[in-house]
Order: C-alpha cells, then structure tokens, then sequence
C-alpha cells in the first residue's frame, strides 16, 4: 500500500513538473487562414508541448491591429504578412521577419454577380480590413494591375476580416473585395464573380510570415527555436498527410464546405517549402509599394527586415533531415 502512495505522489510530482517545464509563448494570428491552420496542426497534434511550449494563439483580425499588440509587448510572436511589419517598423518599431510562407501575392479580386470584368471595377467601393493591412496592399496592387487607379477610380473601405468583407459584398454594401486564394469553389456557391487572380499576375509579395521584435527573438533565442522546431514538423504533417490536414483546417477555419478546404489545400501545399525562409526580395516589393504614399520607404534595404539564421540554424544542426528522414 506504502508503495503504490509512493508511486502516485512520484506521478504528481512528475506531471506537476512537466507543466511547469511548459514555457508560455503568445502568438498572435491575423487572418483564419490555411496558413493559420499550421499553428493550429502543431497544437492538435501535440507538437508544441513536445517541445516544452504552452503556446496560446490569439485571433487579432486585420495586420495593422494586430502588429500594434504585437509591439505593445502583449504578443510574443505573431503570423502576419510583410506589410503591417514594414509599417511598423518605418513608425519606430524593430520588428523581423524569421520566416516567409508564401513570396507571392495570394489573393483574388471577387465582386457581386454584375460585374463580370475588369472594365467594370472602375468607381466602384472595394472592402479592405484595415488600410495599411495586408488585403489593403493586395487590393491596390491588384487594381493596379487591371488598369484601375486605387486613388481616383476607386472607392476603398475599412470593413473587417475576410468574412466580414465577404458579408459586405454579398449584401451589395460593396462591390467588390480581395480574399485568399483558391475561392472559387466558394464563390460560385456565394454566386460571386472571380475578377483577377493575382497568381495567375505574379505579383511579388512577402505574404504570411513569422515575426517579433528582434529583442525578443535574441532574449528568447532558445524559446523561439523550439517553437521553428513544432512549427517545421507541422508543415511535414501538412505536406505528407492530406486527409487528416483539411480536416484540421476545415475544423480551424470551420468551414464546412470540404471541396473548398481541399481546393485551397492543394494550391498551399505546392508553394509551400519544407524550410520556409523569409525572402528579402519578396519583402523589399512590400518595401517598394509602401514608398510610393510612405518617403520614410524610399532607399529601404528590405533585408533589414528579415533575419534566416533561426531556420538555418535548424537545418545546420541536422533537425530537418532528421525529421525528414533525408
């Protein structure tokens, strides 16, 4: 009896100390998105805590709101585009970019069922999250694309997360708004027009990215390594298990129309790399289109904004291949 109470005390004392061995750690997420969904698979699949981190994901909607908790020290990390990192970092902020999913621009203009052309979008109102925001920067960069002014030709709104905007044009409030690609599956049920696809445009861009304020990351270099750790090993279970993957995203997103999850899931795991390093030229186009309204822009290294020696570090030390299996 004496050593089954012992038994059960070493237990607790045990399970008591591995959940203090949990460091926390505060990532903040800007969209409910597919690329969102990796920090949900790490933490589904126990990935996380594997590597000693309690990790909390906070939905802040909109870039811009979401950098501005990011650097009032209430996040650790966040998972943002290039744009609201660059804004920030021209405002004073020393943020950086650790790692890049997607170095082209990922989003498709859709309006309401009577417009049909790009010669149609001229004077009409668009749906942004916020300006200075990541649909902010696809939206005029789109626009600009087809031949459509953002200043003098259009209309544009601040009106919230992808839903919200998607609400907006459906209710015929706006006319038009940019969401993430694939939709097309989506907006033929929403009976919505697909305008412009900016991957079929090529359009540089430093989309969905890791970042924190270089303190940070240089104070909590062993923190933020484990967390790449949990991280690069949910991008492998995205990229080599396709069944469970849409159905944690269609659970994370809770989008129940699966042929969207896995039409999405096929266009994001053909871009995306098994190490995803942050790439300078991608962030210095965010860098360029910032300069044209921003003089505070002009004759920004955008490598300033980016830092790959994390990722590197991992591969350096074999955690890739081992991973892998290479």
């Amino acid at each position: 009896m004496k050593k089954i109470l012992l038994l059960n005390v070493l237990l607790a004392y045990c399970l008591i100390g591995s959940a203090e061995a949990q460091e926390k750690l505060r990532v903040g997420l800007g969209a409910i998105s597919l690329q969102s969904g990796l920090v949900h698979i790490a933490k589904d699949r126990g990935l996380f805590t594997k590597y000693g981190l309690a990790v909390e994901s906070v939905y802040i909607p909109g870039g811009t709101t979401n950098v501005q908790v990011l650097v009032s020290g209430s996040l650790d990390l966040s998972q943002l585009s290039g744009a609201p990192g660059v804004a920030a970092n021209l405002e004073g902020a020393d943020l950086v970019y650790f790692l890049g999913l997607l170095d082209k621009l990922n989003y498709q203009l859709i309006a309401r069922p009577e417009i049909k052309s790009v010669e149609q979008l001229k004077g009409k109102k668009f749906a942004v999250s916020r300006f200075g925001s990541s649909a902010d920067f696809g939206m005029r960069a789109m626009l600009k694309r087809v031949g459509v002014d953002p200043v003098k030709e259009a209309t544009i709104l601040q009106i919230g997360d992808e839903p919200a905007r998607i609400a907006a044009v459906t209710s015929g409030n706006v006319d038009g708004t940019v969401v993430n690609a694939p939709f097309g599956s989506e907006a033929e049920r929403l009976k919505l027009n697909v305008i412009a696809d900016s991957v079929k445009m090529d359009i540089p861009f430093f989309n969905t990215g890791l970042l924190g304020s270089r303190r940070y990351l240089e104070k909590q270099e062993a923190k933020v390594l484990n967390f790449l750790r949990a991280y690069l090993e949910a991008i492998k279970v995205l990229k080599t298990e396709k069944e469970y993957s849409i159905k944690a995203l269609a659970h994370f997103t809770r989008v129940q129309n699966l042929k969207a999850i896995s039409e999405g899931y096929d266009y994001f795991v053909k871009q995306l790399e098994p190490v995803p390093y942050p790439s300078a030229a991608a962030m210095q186009a965010v860098v360029d289109q910032i300069a044209e309204s921003n003089p505070r822009a002009k004759n920004v290294d955008a490598r300033n904004y980016v830092n790959d020696r994390y990722l590197k570090r991992l591969e350096e030390e074999g955690f890739v291949k081992k991973i892998w299996r290479k």
